[in-house]
Protein backbone atom coordinates (compact mmCIF):
# COMPACT_ATOMS: atom_id res chain seq x y z
CA UNK A 1 0.00 0.00 0.00
CA UNK A 2 0.60 3.85 0.69
CA UNK A 3 3.17 5.95 2.70
CA UNK A 4 0.91 8.64 4.16
CA UNK A 5 2.18 11.04 6.67
CA UNK A 6 -0.43 12.13 8.67
CA UNK A 7 -0.14 16.25 10.18
CA UNK A 8 -1.98 16.87 13.12
CA UNK A 9 -0.77 18.84 17.18
CA UNK A 10 -4.14 17.01 18.33
CA UNK A 11 -2.46 13.21 19.46
CA UNK A 12 -5.89 11.98 19.53
CA UNK A 13 -6.76 12.91 16.05
CA UNK A 14 -3.20 12.07 15.00
CA UNK A 15 -3.39 8.56 16.77
CA UNK A 16 -6.96 7.98 14.84
CA UNK A 17 -6.11 8.68 11.45
CA UNK A 18 -2.75 6.72 11.92
CA UNK A 19 -4.32 3.53 13.38
CA UNK A 20 -7.32 3.93 10.66
CA UNK A 21 -4.62 3.89 7.78
CA UNK A 22 -2.60 0.89 9.29
CA UNK A 23 -5.55 -1.45 9.70
CA UNK A 24 -6.41 -0.38 6.24
CA UNK A 25 -2.59 -1.69 4.94
CA UNK A 26 -1.01 1.73 4.63
CA UNK A 27 2.67 2.79 6.07
CA UNK A 28 2.17 6.20 7.97
CA UNK A 29 4.02 8.57 9.26
CA UNK A 30 3.38 11.49 11.98
CA UNK A 31 4.04 15.39 12.64
CA UNK A 32 2.76 17.30 14.94
CA UNK A 33 3.35 20.67 13.51
CA UNK A 34 4.47 21.89 9.87
CA UNK A 35 7.64 22.20 10.58
CA UNK A 36 8.30 18.23 11.16
CA UNK A 37 6.19 17.74 8.27
CA UNK A 38 8.40 19.05 5.93
CA UNK A 39 11.64 17.59 7.40
CA UNK A 40 9.81 14.49 7.33
CA UNK A 41 8.42 14.92 3.94
CA UNK A 42 12.35 16.05 2.25
CA UNK A 43 13.58 12.54 4.48
CA UNK A 44 11.16 9.93 3.69
CA UNK A 45 9.26 11.27 0.25
CA UNK A 46 5.48 10.12 1.31
CA UNK A 47 2.91 9.03 -1.62
CA UNK A 48 0.20 11.23 0.66
CA UNK A 49 0.54 14.26 3.30
CA UNK A 50 -2.80 14.64 4.68
CA UNK A 51 -2.23 18.14 6.55
CA UNK A 52 -3.90 19.81 9.46
CA UNK A 53 -4.26 23.58 9.16
CA UNK A 54 -3.93 25.24 12.38
CA UNK A 55 -0.89 23.69 14.27
CA UNK A 56 2.05 25.74 16.01
CA UNK A 57 4.98 26.62 14.87
CA UNK A 58 4.00 26.52 11.42
CA UNK A 59 0.73 26.17 10.13
CA UNK A 60 -0.15 23.78 7.43
CA UNK A 61 -0.62 26.20 5.00
CA UNK A 62 2.87 27.34 5.23
CA UNK A 63 4.09 23.52 5.63
CA UNK A 64 2.10 22.74 2.17
CA UNK A 65 3.41 25.74 0.36
CA UNK A 66 7.51 24.89 1.54
CA UNK A 67 6.70 21.61 0.35
CA UNK A 68 5.23 22.52 -3.02
CA UNK A 69 8.13 24.75 -3.49
CA UNK A 70 10.96 22.68 -2.62
CA UNK A 71 11.80 20.62 -5.78
CA UNK A 72 12.65 17.27 -3.54
CA UNK A 73 8.84 17.15 -2.42
CA UNK A 74 6.98 19.13 -4.98
CA UNK A 75 5.46 16.43 -6.25
CA UNK A 76 3.73 14.64 -3.10
CA UNK A 77 0.13 15.45 -2.83
CA UNK A 78 -1.23 17.45 0.32
CA UNK A 79 -4.47 17.35 1.19
CA UNK A 80 -6.06 19.17 3.53
CA UNK A 81 -7.38 17.44 6.88
CA UNK A 82 -9.63 20.31 8.74
CA UNK A 83 -12.05 21.39 11.44
CA UNK A 84 -12.59 24.15 9.30
CA UNK A 85 -16.64 23.29 7.18
CA UNK A 86 -17.33 26.54 6.43
CA UNK A 87 -18.78 27.34 2.81
CA UNK A 88 -16.26 27.25 0.23
CA UNK A 89 -13.40 26.64 2.35
CA UNK A 90 -13.07 23.33 0.18
CA UNK A 91 -12.44 25.51 -2.96
CA UNK A 92 -10.69 28.10 -0.96
CA UNK A 93 -8.19 25.35 0.07
CA UNK A 94 -7.36 24.17 -3.32
CA UNK A 95 -7.19 27.50 -4.61
CA UNK A 96 -4.02 27.68 -2.25
CA UNK A 97 -3.11 24.62 -3.38
CA UNK A 98 -3.64 21.32 -1.25
CA UNK A 99 -4.16 18.75 -3.67
CA UNK A 100 -7.32 17.73 -1.69
CA UNK A 101 -9.54 18.09 1.06
CA UNK A 102 -10.98 15.57 3.97
CA UNK A 103 -13.08 16.82 6.51
CA UNK A 104 -12.58 16.27 10.95
CA UNK A 105 -13.64 14.41 12.59
CA UNK A 106 -12.83 11.76 10.16
CA UNK A 107 -15.23 9.20 10.13
CA UNK A 108 -13.04 5.58 10.81
CA UNK A 109 -15.53 3.72 8.55
CA UNK A 110 -15.34 6.11 5.30
CA UNK A 111 -11.93 7.57 5.97
CA UNK A 112 -9.77 4.72 4.40
CA UNK A 113 -11.63 4.48 1.27
CA UNK A 114 -11.58 8.45 1.43
CA UNK A 115 -7.99 8.21 1.28
CA UNK A 116 -7.77 5.44 -1.17
CA UNK A 117 -10.07 7.57 -3.51
CA UNK A 118 -7.68 10.51 -3.31
CA UNK A 119 -4.71 8.64 -3.78
CA UNK A 120 -6.04 6.78 -7.06
CA UNK A 121 -7.30 9.90 -8.30
CA UNK A 122 -3.80 11.33 -7.64
CA UNK A 123 -1.99 8.36 -9.82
Amino acid sequence: MSKILVVDDNELNLRLACDTLELAGHETLSAVNGRESVDIAVAECPDLILMDLRMPIMNGEEAMEEIKTDVRTRDIPVVALTASAMIGEREQLLGMGFDGYISKPINVTLFAGEVANLLSDMA
